[in-house]
C-alpha cells in the first residue's frame, strides 16, 4: 500500500477481528458448555496474495492453545474449538472468499 508505513493496515485489522471473535466465540461456548479453562490463546495467522499491487487474503488460520483445568472433557473441548469457526460472526462473513482453518493443541 501506498500509506506512511505507520500503524495498523486493513489486512491486519482484519486479521486481528478474526482472531478475536473466534477468541470470543470459543470462551463462550467453553463456558456455556462447563468446560473449565486454565488458559486460552488465539493467534491468528494469514496468507495474503498480492498481484498487481492489490491485497487479497487467501486463508486465516486460528493456532488455538487451550490448557484445561483438571478434569475437563479434552474431546468436548476439542469439538467445541473446531465448531467455533463457524459459529463465529467474522469467520462467517468471510466464509467463501477466505479459506478457513483450526488448528487446535491441548498444552499439558
Amino acid at each position: 500500500m501506498a500509506g506512511p508505513g505507520v500503524g495498523t493496515n486493513p489486512d491486519e485489522m482484519l486479521l486481528g477481528a478474526a482472531s478475536t471473535c473466534y477468541s470470543i466465540t470459543l470462551a463462550a461456548m467453553l463456558e456455556r458448555n462447563e468446560i473449565p479453562l486454565e488458559h486460552l490463546k488465539v493467534e491468528g495467522q494469514g496468507v495474503v496474495d498480492v498481484t498487481k499491487g492489490i491485497f487479497t487474503y487467501e486463508k486465516i488460520t486460528y493456532h488455538v492453545f487451550m490448557k484445561l483445568a483438571a478434569g475437563a472433557d479434552e474431546s468436548k473441548a476439542i469439538k467445541l474449538a473446531e465448531r467455533a469457526e463457524s459459529s463465529c460472526m467474522i469467520s462467517r462473513a468471510i466464509q467463501g472468499n477466505i479459506e478457513l482453518e483450526t488448528i487446535i493443541k491441548i498444552e499439558k
